[in-house]
């Protein structure tokens, strides 16, 4: 049976302590167990529940749908979600820990977490006056031992004991790999993972010995039933066979960062780093993270991920300035700026080859490219664009894009049969597999790419026009089924705290590709006939924050010079 962790309250302060949660539970509940996302039709409503401590979703499509709507959106968002919850039995193994909220979590995590009160630490009773603890928190930080499971959207949806349950199967997410099981064998895994000595808990680490054996006997990247047939076992493979760099090399020319001097003002006051992916970081996909600790209870934390949960996937990049409280829990603070600079995120599809289709050779010089909500198609002998330029033309808008051809702000995206330069397409059109190679693309990008596409936009604008920093590169190769993506982000803001941004996640991007004939080969929003998931991802990143004049934060380079 499932253990749920009551609050133990001094008697003293039992009636006002239980008053006040009572209030703030009772503020956010619900009247029923089940919550139904509203302003939706009824066919696209997102329902579920909370049933023995984990939150229950009807179908893998509800919980995707749940999950798609919060991933993008911040995290006092995602709490107003889960406040509720948790007077519903319901913990998650990520909360979101607010100045606000500080306490109730406290309270509700202390017992699970063995969480200890600082010595001169008062709680706010009525007319008592707070006061900030002297001694430091028993933990430096309480959430740390469960970094294997990367993303905070969806460690958020998983209870405290990595759970969650989708239909009748229970996902428990561990050190070792993901385990499914009906909810009826429940008590069959927890005889198998005693068996084999692998942690239930997040927060306790299975033995090194134990993490070796698993991962050397059970297969990965797809589904394995063990114990009977009665549990499923999922480890995906581990795509990013990359080396992190602690040398920060040069921004390339073109690039924001090489022309704006303003940064200047923070680049040469951040060091390089070697990312790191915790303990378990990539034991579901790419997690690169640096952390720039500039005082005691301050830091800067920047990171880039590919994270692969089996039931969701998420591939973005992030930067966020946190304060420490006196519960020891980690927050988000806003500070005077914060900047996110993506010089370089590469990443590839693998989809079906197209070998002899005519389209290969016919549509090797076409580009498309996107714009301001509009597209523009350039071949040989044709230039047509969509837009109020007195062309005809059909507007676009993000939810007709790709996910990946998404920018923000007024972004340029461009979409092309190869490369463009043959030296350069003969280098990577398998894939991009080496430092040097994703070096040479990333000059391209910059030099060349760009610069035609300027080139192409001013002439069919009779006009001038300089492409946004936000650029997406998609380079196809339909003869080796690969598509490789190149984007460039820079995304800053004045007193925030979190800066993000997300490239592909869930089921979203698909392709429409067949093996034979003259169909077509296109990346499509949400429809096509190959869901296909992004692999070898590689990024040159910078992550900062300024509070007064000073800045903090890290720059760092994952398979990509």
């Amino acid at each position: 049976m499932m253990q749920f962790y009551s609050i133990n309250f001094k008697k003293s302060n039992l009636f006002f302590k239980s008053f006040t949660l009572l209030a703030v539970f009772l503020l956010f509940s619900c009247e029923n167990e089940k919550y139904d996302l509203g302003n939706k039709s009824q066919s696209q409503k997102s329902e579920f529940e909370v049933k023995n401590g984990r939150l229950h979703f009807p179908s893998k499509e509800s919980f995707a749908q749940l999950y798609n709507e919060y991933v993008n959106l911040s995290e006092d968002k995602l709490n107003d979600l889960l406040i509720p919850l948790y007077n519903k039995g319901f913990l998650s193994l990520r909360p979101i820990v607010t100045e606000k909220n500080e306490e109730i979590i406290f309270n509700l995590y202390k017992e699970k977490l063995n969480l200890e009160r600082p010595r001169d630490r008062t709680s706010k009773n009525a007319g008592e006056v707070t006061t900030a603890p002297t001694e430091p928190p028993v933990f430096d930080d309480p959430l740390g031992p469960v970094d294997f499971i990367g993303d905070d959207t969806f460690a958020g949806f998983l209870n405290i004991d990595g759970e969650i349950q989708i239909g009748e199967d229970i996902y428990k997410y561990t050190d070792v790999g993901l385990f499914i099981v009906d909810e009826t064998e429940y008590t069959t895994l927890e005889d198998y993972l005693g068996s084999e000595s692998i942690s239930s808990d997040p927060f306790i680490e299975t033995e090194l010995q134990v993490r070796v054996d698993v991962t050397l006997l059970l297969p990965e990247n797809y589904p394995t039933p063990i114990g009977a047939g009665k549990i499923v076992y999922y480890r995906p493979s581990n795509y990013q066979s990359n080396t992190s760099s602690s040398t920060y090399s040069s921004p390339v020319a073109g690039s924001a960062v090489a022309n704006d001097p303003n940064y200047y003002s923070f680049l040469s006051n951040l060091s390089s780093c070697d990312p790191k992916s915790g303990l378990f970081g990539n034991l579901f996909g790419d997690n690169d993270v640096c952390i720039d600790q500039y005082e005691s209870k301050r830091r800067v934390k920047t990171k880039a991920f590919n994270y692969n949960y089996f039931l969701v996937y998420h591939m973005g990049v992030k930067c966020v300035h946190q304060f420490k409280g006196w519960t020891g829990f980690w927050r988000v603070e806003a500070t005077d700026e914060i900047r996110l600079v993506v010089e370089a995120a590469q990443f590839e599809y693998d989809v079906d080859k197209l070998l002899g289709n005519s389209e290969i050779n016919n549509n090797a010089q076409i580009k498309e490219f996107y714009y301001e909500d509009k597209k523009l198609t350039y071949g040989p002998n044709t230039i047509t664009v969509g837009g109020a330029y007195g062309f005809t033309f059909t507007d676009l808008n993000h939810s007709s894009l790709p996910q990946i051809f998404q920018n923000t702000g007024q972004g340029l995206s461009f979409e092309w049969f190869g490369t463009g330069l043959n030296s350069l397409d003969n280098l990577i059109q398998n894939e991009i597999n080496s430092n040097l190679n994703a070096k040479k693309l990333n000059e391209h990008f910059y030099n060349y790419a760009y610069n035609e596409a300027k080139s192409i936009i001013q002439q069919a604008q009779n006009s001038s026009y300089t492409p946004p920093a936000n650029r997406t590169f998609g380079a196809k190769f339909p003869e080796n089924g690969k598509i490789l993506i190149q984007k460039s982000v820079v995304d800053q803001g004045l007193n925030i705290g979190v800066r993000e941004k997300t490239f592909d996640w869930g089921a979203e991007i698909r392709f429409n590709a067949k093996s034979s004939g003259g169909g077509p080969w296109k990346i499509t929003g949400g429809e096509g006939s190959v869901l296909a998931r992004p692999k070898n991802f590689r990024v040159k990143i910078i992550g900062a924050a300024r509070k007064g004049t000073s800045w903090h934060g890290s720059k760092f380079s994952v398979g990509i010079d």
